[in-house]
């Protein structure tokens, strides 16, 4: 009978899951894993035949976590400040995973109107419909308006750029999105 495989492919990613938490997705590489798992980079191979494929299912698995951490905004009073609260959070909590997901190279989008096209963005674009009254078009300005802000402020929170605390980030969100909303309303008469 051949010998149990004790490292799993599950387990393999669970360490560069951990690994990209404390350290961040440039210092998952075989032998770091293999430190990890106290192994030989033999099982890493066995289980994947490169890093990038192993990468791939790591960038899919943070963003699982991602979208878990994100729906506890749907639970403010207002989803999409919620929302918004919720990825200026996941930028402060989870630093390394912030950066992989949405300031890493190889992750970018290649327009807005991608980003507008996406299956989750287009819910957030109905809530917007639905709350505001606005058009498609309006909503998708407002969007991408108030989307940009918040990256801004995740974005420096995840390089230690800024030190807002949360009430002081809803005040501006709040401040912002009411100052938006009130241009395009204008315009979408």
């Amino acid at each position: 009978m051949p010998p149990r495989i004790k490292i799993t492919k599950d387990s393999i990613l669970d360490a560069a899951f951990m690994v990209t938490r404390e350290k961040g997705i440039q210092h998952v590489n075989a032998r770091e894993l293999a430190r990890q798992l106290n192994c030989s980079t033999q099982p890493i191979f066995r289980a994947y035949e490169s890093m990038e494929d192993l990468k791939l299912n790591l960038y899919q698995k943070v963003e699982a976590y991602y979208n878990q951490f994100m729906f506890q905004g749907l639970e403010h009073p207002i989803p999409f400040l919620g929302m918004g609260l919720a990825y200026i959070r996941f930028a402060r909590l989870e630093r390394n995973f912030f950066i992989l997901l949405f300031m890493a190279e190889q992750f970018k989008i290649k327009s807005f109107s991608e980003m507008l096209e996406g299956e989750d963005n287009q819910q957030v674009i109905g809530i917007i419909q639905g709350m505001t009254g606005l058009s498609e078009e309006f909503a998708k300005v407002l969007f991408v308006d108030i989307w940009l802000m918040i990256h801004g402020i995740a974005s420096m929170a995840a390089t230690n750029s800024c030190d807002l605390d949360e009430a002081e980030i809803e005040t501006i969100l709040k401040d912002t999105f009411a100052g938006l909303l009130h241009r395009l309303k204008e315009r979408d008469n």
